[in-house]
């Protein structure tokens, strides 16, 4: 993926270099700004966020878009992706949250759920604990029979904001997940109560993504319920691939139970490394995603820098020093987020 600076873009596409800045400050085409001590922006375009940008305002060329506002917004609706495996250590909190920082990126409003009670994705960039203040406390007050309005969830949703984007948290604390299954002897249709409490702030957001247990259970069937289609994330082992068959099994339960068509749409096979063996599974989840009429598979390969990202709480795009790296690492998730927002 090449990246532009603004001169080369300037030079690339023709554009003087005072409208190409125009065109970056409205976030007509999205970028990579970073901004020194000397309060001077340096801008670094990858020419897959230009080719977005064409594509979203229907111009045949960069330079149509000096001066053209546009609205990024969803015209079909608000979209509600959950993201889950029910196996642990797969990276599907660092897929998600990067997932829903690239669709802010891309000018999209974004709120990130996390129904996981480890809270994982909770921490993964705001670095602190919600206890006390979070997902939980909605629940709570719905066991309790309280009125559940628009201003009642907003209170427990906080704002992310970074360099590039700002995207929206609703989070989890531990006690999440004995709440949840407690809400089982309280309510007829236990599954339906995220669906219910993210209809209060669904018009405010293009894209809702939420994370997921690592496990079966009632916060997974409340997400899938919740949700407009699913994105599965594993990594290239063999008991990954039983566990894939394990989760369409469970798809399927929850679909009988609430009566509910799932839409699986991707595959992300995570921590790939340049072996035969992975080449193996690869070709083997590949197989079944084929079967399972699933029509997307990305791989992202294995890297410490993802790591690096996360101990900074950082998305892996604002991993500014080694930005070229950030993208490779990226690419897949980037490729998913557009294809979701030129979806919408």
């Amino acid at each position: 993926m090449e990246i532009f600076r603004l001169a080369k873009a300037s030079e690339f596409y023709n554009i003087p270099t005072k409208n190409l800045t125009e065109l970056l400050s409205l976030k007509l085409i999205p970028h990579i700004k970073k901004t020194s001590s000397a309060n001077r922006s340096s801008y670094y375009i990858p020419s897959i966020f230009v080719d977005y940008a064409k594509k979203v305002l229907n111009a045949k060329k960069v330079e149509n878009l000096r001066g053209e506002m546009k609205d990024f917004h969803n015209k079909n609706g608000t979209k509600i992706i959950t993201i889950s495996n029910l196996k642990g250590g797969v990276g599907k909190t660092s897929v998600a949250s990067n997932f829903a920082y690239a669709l802010a990126v891309l000018n999209k409003r974004v709120l990130l759920v996390d129904m996981d009670s480890q809270a994982n994705t909770s921490r993964y960039f705001a670095n602190k604990y919600f206890t006390g203040n979070s997902v939980k406390n909605i629940f709570d007050a719905l066991m309790r029979k309280e009125k559940i309005d628009k201003n009642f969830v907003r209170q427990y949703i906080g704002k992310l904001e970074f360099d590039n984007a700002s995207l929206d948290l609703l989070p989890s604390e531990l006690a999440l997940g004995r709440v949840v299954e407690f809400s089982r002897a309280v309510f007829t249709m236990p599954h339906k109560k995220l669906n219910d409490i993210l209809k209060h702030v669904k018009e405010d957001y293009d894209f809702i993504v939420i994370d997921t247990p690592p496990s079966t259970g009632l916060s997974l069937h409340m997400a899938i319920y919740a949700s407009d289609m699913m994105s599965i994330v594993t990594d290239a082992e063999d008991f990954s691939v039983n566990g894939l068959k394990e989760l369409a099994s469970e798809i399927q339960e929850i679909e009988e139970e609430t009566d509910r068509s799932i839409t699986v749409d991707s595959i992300f096979i995570n921590k790939v490394k340049n072996s035969k063996i992975h080449e193996v599974y690869i070709e083997a989840i590949a197989k079944l995603a084929v079967e399972q009429n699933i029509e997307d598979v990305y791989t992202i390969a294995d890297s410490t820098r993802v790591k690096e990202a996360q101990n900074l709480h950082i998305p892996m795009l604002e991993y500014k020093s080694e930005l070229d790296k950030g993208l490779a690492m990226s690419a897949s998730i980037l490729e998913y987020a557009i294809e979701k927002a030129l979806e919408g």
